[in-house]
Formats: structure tokens, sequence, C-alpha cells
């Protein structure tokens, strides 16, 4: 098998966050491979686009997690491309792994950069403040309302809510232009439109967040 480009989103998108480790210098347990991917996939979101890794997020014990990335690592640590050190006994207890192989990434340079995004803004941090960090993102808050660890993440949320913070922006920065008045029923006309067409979408995610629906 070849993981110069291999089909398997998550192996790819596995295999090109330790290349970025190790390019870094940054060593990477099971935790925070999964807490950069989610990361990763969030920024995409975020950005206009959609989840590229190829994980099905779910809330799990430490936040998003993957079972899926098991399978992902036995397969790069069988081919001999990636070292595991199990010190789950020792004193770190965990797992982690390292790159061994030199293998170009498998991403395109647009989700590359990405990856390499994430990996320089978080991969200096420990597991427990990727742990923390993935739980203060919106559609793990969302998840959490739920109250139901395993229930799927919708990484949507972070969108819709990107979407409504730059709206509020906007109309923030429309009122400081504008003297002050005490009635103008023409002020914001254009925002106020915006803001109408999407409360059904709002009130549909607020519903969702709070189980009633």
């Amino acid at each position: 098998m070849s993981f110069s480009q291999p089909d398997d989103p998550l192996l790819r998108s596995t295999l090109a966050l330790l290349k970025s480790a190790r390019d870094h210098k940054h060593t990477l347990n099971r935790t925070k491979i999964a807490k950069l991917l989610y990361l990763a996939d969030l920024k995409s979101v975020e950005d206009g686009g959609v989840p590229f890794s190829g994980a099905t997020w779910r809330w799990e014990n430490y936040g998003p997690f993957d079972s899926a990335l098991y399978r992902v690592e036995e397969s790069l640590t069988s081919a001999g491309i990636v070292e595991r050190v199990d010190d789950r006994g020792g004193v770190t207890g965990e797992v982690r792994l390292r790159l061994v192989q030199d293998v170009e990434s498998p991403l395109s340079a647009e989700l590359d950069g990405l990856v390499q995004q994430v990996v320089t803004e978080h991969g200096a941090k420990s597991a427990v403040a990727l742990r923390d960090l993935s739980y203060e993102t919106s559609p793990m808050l969302a998840a959490q309302a739920g109250g139901t660890r395993g229930v799927l993440i919708d990484l949507n949320r972070a969108r819709r809510r990107r979407q409504y913070e730059a709206l509020k922006e906007r109309y923030r920065k429309h009122l400081a232009r504008r003297a002050p008045r005490k009635n103008d029923p023409g002020v914001g006309e254009e925002l106020r439109e915006e803001m109408a067409a999407s409360s059904g979408a709002r009130r549909r995610a607020t519903m969702k967040a709070l189980g009633e629906e």
C-alpha cells in the first residue's frame, strides 16, 4: 500500500498532521492528534469550507474523538511509517506517535497549509490544554447542552456562529459611522433585512441546542 497518496481521508489527514508536527518539532500523543484534527476541521468550516479530515466527530470522554483513529494508527505503525511509544504504564501515561519516514503531505496545498496553521498555533500545547480548548468551541458547547456523550458534533454550528458574529460586527460598524439620531427608520435597513432572513436559521439552531426539536 502506498502512503504517498492514500485513499483513506482520515489516514491522509493524520499523516499530514504527523509530518507537520515533526517539521515543527512537536510531540503528539493520541489525544493531541484527535484534537488538532478536530481544530483543523473546525477552521475549515469557519473559513467557509467543509470538514476534510475524514473523521466522524463525537463527544467522548475527552472531547471530540473518532475511534477510527485507532485503525489509522495501526495502519501507519504496521507499515513502519510511524513509531508508536506506549507509555501508559509509565511516567506520562500516554501513547505517542512519531513519523519516522520521509513522506510528502498527501493533502492539497490548501489543506496542508490549513493543517500547518493549526499546528503552528496549537501544536506546542499540552493534551489537557487542547482538550479544554475543544470544549470551548461552539459545536462542543452545543453537544454538551444535549447532555449525552456519544452524540455527533455538528461542526456547521461554527459556520453559523461565525456568520452571525460577522453580521453583528457589520451592524456595529455601521452604527459607529452614523451620527447619533433618536429616530430614523432608514438606519441599517439592509442589515435588518439580513437579520430577518437569518432569523429562522438562528431559531432552529437555538431550539436544537436546547433539545426542543
